[in-house]
């Protein structure tokens, strides 16, 4: 105990028992009272105040004021009223008076020294338990922190370490001391240090928690991957007082990631062959595919035109081997008429699935259409099945070619009556659609109209629903179809803009509907407002005609010259060009699209109005690809192969209606 603490040992830290406070009180008292005796005796009351009042002190301090003030008013009465004295004088009582006076400012004294010492001993306890407090969270903080798998530190205001685990200091290999102040520069992996020092600068300036990662070596000479986190901690009145770090090893994370990155690129690459085989797989099967359509079509072209060659070429042999039997060689011309017409019908077919037809589109109110078309519908029907005509769509109107679509309902038409029983029923309709993107296949968002034709037939199975549009394939029996009926449908909606959707079970029935789009023109061509030209003949007219088919140009300069017109037969354009080029007269030119050299026919055209402004052209082709689009864009008529002299005669009659205007 230190000089400066015995007067706090004088105090008790709690009240004493009253008979100790008691005896205290009577042992101090009596203490002084016969050190007075001793000393100065009893005969006056001299020395009473300098014996009595240390033992007011003690009494005060130890037993509390309520026995100082007992104490001193004993000490007073027994300086008064003691027997053994003599009677007191006037400078006695004096003296007791000055005593008791001096007492009172003595148990005043004593009682607030007495409070004093023991609010000082209370802060001394509460001090030395908040030391203790403080020594056993340190002691606790460190266990757990060299108890702790990873790195731990505390640094200061001014960036020095003041604690690190014992993690930190094997990591690092030397002693705690040595841990305290290490530069971690120097364990850093070259190619991160640059990095780190501008992070680890930034982040302590932000005085806000930060990461850090990278590669530190360790005491055994292995660089390991480090994260670090540092959380700032601040004193009690919030100002900066330093960081708190911890740092985790990750090198197994990091490895495991890096493995992970490598079967990844792996996978992908397998997956990339995989890929690469599946497409090459399909490519051939598209291939395969192909192949076998183009069997199936080259097939079936070919069937059927054997049969119409057959009916040709027998009908020409017959009329050469009698050439004198009138009645046979008319009914031989009218074989092979029919037979070409029959081909070119089926020219057409094959152009529709394609989607290379060549349209003549205008704006149809579809609804007038179908009721137009409606008695020679029924006539295809027959009156075994029931067929029905329910029309929704008055005011739709779509640019579209009538006579295709005609064509096309019409094939559907007689699909559904061939696979209908009798007493069966075929009902068409019409609805306006607004389509959502993807609602119906390879068509867009937007206005259409629906035309659908429903059966009560037999249906078809999902196999056979995905090749009815497939050309020459046919369920029907041997002699029974072509095959191409429904690929014709196909081929008219999707080159209209639109496109086919069909709803097919077995034992079902089949729906199968047109989505054509709807056009905002409305110049729909009135009835009856083209006049039929079959019989217009134009005056004779020079016509220079530019035919590459030698066999083609001589059928066309005859049926020119049957015309009436005067003809200069070229086989390419140059030589077309040379014509063009001199004084010859020439009314009309008359040119093949497909031309050998490097000028096609719509190319020509153009030469020959440079040269010749204002000479009526004619553009003529079966097909052509682009060509034939090239010749949609031009003002030209086009006249589609094959023709007859009707329709040659016409095409003039429309083209140059008036030689003398020509120049």
């Amino acid at each position: 105990m230190t000089p400066s603490e015995w007067p706090l040992r004088l105090v008790p830290r709690r009240s004493p028992p009253l008979w100790a406070a008691l005896g205290v009180s009577v042992v101090s008292l009596g203490v002084a009272m016969a050190l007075r005796g001793l000393l100065l005796g009893f005969q006056h009351a001299g020395g009473l105040g300098p014996t009595t009042l240390p033992a007011l002190i003690v009494i005060c301090l130890y037993a509390g004021p309520r026995f100082g003030w007992a104490a001193l008013v004993a000490a007073i009465a027994a300086g008064l009223f003691s027997p053994i004295v003599q009677p007191r004088g006037a400078a006695d009582t004096a003296v007791v008076a000055m005593f008791a006076l001096s007492g009172v400012i003595t148990v005043l004294f004593s009682t607030t020294l007495r409070e004093t010492l023991l609010r000082l001993e209370e802060a001394n306890a509460a001090q030395r338990s908040a030391r203790r407090a403080l020594a056993d969270s340190e002691a606790r903080f460190h266990r757990l922190a060299d108890s702790a798998p990873i790195l731990m530190w505390v640094t200061r205001a001014d960036g020095k370490r003041e604690f690190a685990n014992r993690a930190y200091v094997e990591f690092l290999g030397g002693g705690y001391e040595e841990a305290l102040d290490f530069d971690w520069r120097e364990v850093l992996h070259p190619e991160d240090l640059p990095r780190i020092l501008k992070e680890q600068v930034a982040g302590e300036s932000s005085r806000r928690l930060f990461t850090l990662e990278a590669r530190y070596r360790r005491a055994d000479g292995e660089y390991r991957w480090i994260r670090s986190v540092s959380q700032p901690r601040l004193t009690p009145e919030g100002e900066f007082d330093g960081f708190i770090g911890v740092g985790y090893d990750i090198t197994d994370a990091k490895r495991a990631q890096a493995d992970l990155e490598r079967i990844n690129d792996l996978l992908a690459e397998r997956v990339e062959a995989a890929l690469a085989e599946r497409d090459e797989a399909e490519a051939a099967l598209r291939r395969a595919q192909k192949l076998e359509a183009v069997g199936q079509l080259t097939g079936g072209v070919a069937h059927d035109f054997n049969n119409l060659l057959t009916v040709i070429i027998g009908a020409l042999d017959l009329m050469q081997r009698h050439p004198g039997d009138a009645a046979r060689r008319d009914r031989m011309i009218e074989a092979a008429l029919g037979a070409a017409r029959r081909g070119e019908r089926l020219t057409q077919q094959l152009l529709a699935f394609s989607r290379r037809q060549a349209l003549k589109p205008e704006p149809t109110l579809v609804d007038e259409l179908l009721k137009d078309s409606e008695p020679l519908l029924r006539r295809a029907v027959g009156e075994a099945v029931t067929l029905t005509l329910a029309t929704d769509a008055a005011e739709a109107v779509a640019d579209i070619d009538p006579s295709q679509f005609e064509a096309a309902v019409m094939n559907l038409v007689v699909n559904a009556r061939d696979a209908t029983p009798a007493g069966g029923m075929i009902r068409i309709e019409t609805v306006p659609a607004r389509l959502a993107a993807g609602q119906v296949e390879e068509l867009e968002a937007g206005d259409y109209i629906c035309v659908a034709v429903h059966d009560t037939g037999c249906g078809m199975d999902a196999e056979t629903a995905a090749r009815v549009f497939e050309p020459f394939f046919t369920t029907k029996a041997p002699g029974r179809g072509t095959g191409l009926g429904l690929s014709q449908v196909y081929g008219f909606a999707r080159q209209s803009g639109g496109g086919v959707a069909l709803d097919s079970a077995p034992g079902k029935g089949t729906s199968l509907r047109i989505y054509l789009p709807l056009t905002t023109r409305r110049d729909v061509p009135a009835e009856g407002a083209e006049t039929p030209a079959g019989d217009r003949r134009s005056p004779a007219l020079h016509i220079l005609l530019a035919e590459d088919d030698a066999q083609v140009g001589e059928l066309v300069e005859a049926m020119l010259r049957d015309l009436g017109h005067q003809v200069r037969q070229v086989p390419h354009a140059a030589a077309a060009l040379d014509v063009l080029k001199g004084r010859e007269r020439v009314d009309l030119l008359l040119t093949d699209l497909i031309m050998p050299g490097d000028i096609n026919g719509v190319e020509l055209a153009r030469e020959a109005v440079r040269l010749r402004p204002g000479l009526p052209v004619i553009l003529s082709s079966g097909y052509t690809g682009e060509a034939l689009s090239a010749a949609e864009e031009t003002p030209w008529p086009l006249l589609r192969k094959p023709y007859g002299a009707e329709d040659l005669a016409r095409a003039i009659a429309e083209a140059a209606p008036d030689p003398a205007a020509v120049i």
